[in-house]
């Protein structure tokens, strides 16, 4: 295990810290106190992080790795042992005449390092585990992030869907006032009604779905919902990480350090695998009273086993493959990494371009034809049904905006679950779509 792979541990941790103040640092003010306000992300990230049942079984596992390290530190208790020999035979060897009684007081001692070796596994192993926790709360923020800006989603269609039908309302009373003068016929009122109808009908939907989206966010922390509304709005995306940033974090990734420090755990088993090879020693040290003369004597007790083979050759040569293979996973890994991002990031490259043309360029024109498309029909040179269509033209358009922002979003959070790093705010770079109001 060459230098630069250990001094990347403590880089990503820092990194995933700087990921959790970035989204964690704002205080309680804003925190509930009763049912029906508002939350923030802030507050949101809190409440996972205290009460999420994922992230609190961590601190179990933990204290099972502990008891796992104090048991490896025990050292091999000493053995006494006692003996009576020459007892209950015959002639002058009959009952205890000239019984020999033995007393001894016997260590093993390990050698190979052992002990330390035993200590190094369980030590490496906790540090797999935090790796892991690390992992699993960047996972779990980042289902808590998505969820909330499902919840944003739902409330901005629900505006959205509000503002629809008011413009439709309007429509549908101009509509009916020039059929009460007989200038267009019933059949455009039932027609823009019928529009109107569907609308509300989706807009109760939209309610539905924004219930749904904040049990599911409250979910996450194991409570049920009692907020009335996310914080927070979706405007137009501007910027993006660049390629060549996101890349350049993937060295940090905390799946990818997860990889490396399992590496150095099966390099600890190794180490052990290979000492417990090595043979034990046995030394004792007793007394032996000899009954027919009235006397003792000092013993000395040594035991080892006879070199002949490796005992554990096979565990050595199995821990030597485990560890072959981990290296082999961390560099797919890194590649199947990279790939991600780069998935991700293309991907949230054409959201924003297609939100950012559909703001700029497609709904001033959608805007325009429906002006235009109002004052022929009320002009009588447009139809009922041309009237609708460019309605649903602008409404569909500005839908898009709210869904492609929403889809770069959570691509941004993708790459951020991905390389542990804030990639939302920079100096130079960044997608700032959500903002708190």
């Amino acid at each position: 295990m060459n230098n630069k792979r250990s001094l990347a541990l403590p880089k990503s941790m820092a990194a995933i810290m700087c990921w959790c103040i970035l989204f964690t640092s704002a205080s309680w003010a804003n925190s509930p106190t009763k049912e029906n306000q508002s939350v923030d992300l802030s507050w949101v990230l809190q409440q996972t992080l205290l009460k999420n049942p994922t992230l609190q079984a961590f601190d179990f596992d933990m204290r099972v790795l502990e008891a796992r390290a104090i048991q490896a530190a025990i050292r091999p208790n000493p053995e006494l042992s006692a003996s009576i020999e020459n007892v209950l035979g015959t002639g002058e060897v009959s009952a205890f005449r000239r019984a020999e009684t033995n007393v001894v007081l016997s260590q093993l001692i390990e050698l190979g390092d052992k002990r330390q070796r035993r200590i190094d596994v369980v030590s490496s192993n906790q540090a797999q585990r935090q790796t892991q926790y690390e992992v699993e709360r960047l996972n779990v923020f980042s289902q808590a992030t998505s969820a909330y800006y499902q919840v944003l989603r739902w409330q901005a269609l629900l505006d959205w869907s509000a503002q629809r039908i008011k413009i439709e309302a309007r429509a549908l009373a101009a509509i009916k006032k020039r059929a009460s003068a007989g200038n267009v016929m019933a059949s455009d009122v039932s027609k823009m009604a019928l529009h109107l109808a569907r609308t509300k009908a989706a807009h109760q939907q939209y309610l539905g779905q924004t219930k749904l989206a904040k049990y599911r966010l409250s979910s996450l922390w194991a409570q049920e919902s009692t907020f009335s509304a996310a914080q927070g709005k979706f405007t137009q995306a501007q910027h993006y990480p660049s390629l060549e940033r996101v890349l350049k974090a993937v060295d940090n990734a905390p799946q990818y350090l997860n990889l490396l420090s399992e590496e150095r755990v099966l390099e600890a088993k190794q180490r052990l695998a290979q000492a417990n090879g090595q043979y034990d020693i046995n030394l004792g040290v007793g007394i032996r009273r000899f009954e027919d003369i009235d006397d003792s004597a000092l013993m000395v007790e040594f035991s080892m086993p006879i070199p002949l083979n490796n005992p554990n050759r096979g565990n050595v040569l199995a821990a030597n493959v485990a560890q072959e293979k981990a290296k082999q996973l961390t560099v797919l890994m890194r590649q199947q990494l990279r790939l991600s991002l780069i998935q991700a990031h293309q991907a949230m490259r054409n959201n924003i371009a297609q939100a950012t043309l559909a703001k700029g360029e497609l709904i001033p024109l959608a805007q325009k034809l429906l002006s235009d498309t109002q004052a022929a029909y009320r002009i009588g040179k447009s139809s009922v049904l041309e009237l609708l269509s460019a309605q649903d033209e602008l409404f569909g358009l500005q839908r898009q905006v709210i869904e492609k922002n929403i889809a770069a979003m959570t691509q941004l959070l993708e790459l951020e679950r991905i390389t542990g790093v804030p990639l939302g705010k920079s100096e130079h770079s960044g997608v700032t779509s959500l903002e708190n109001k």
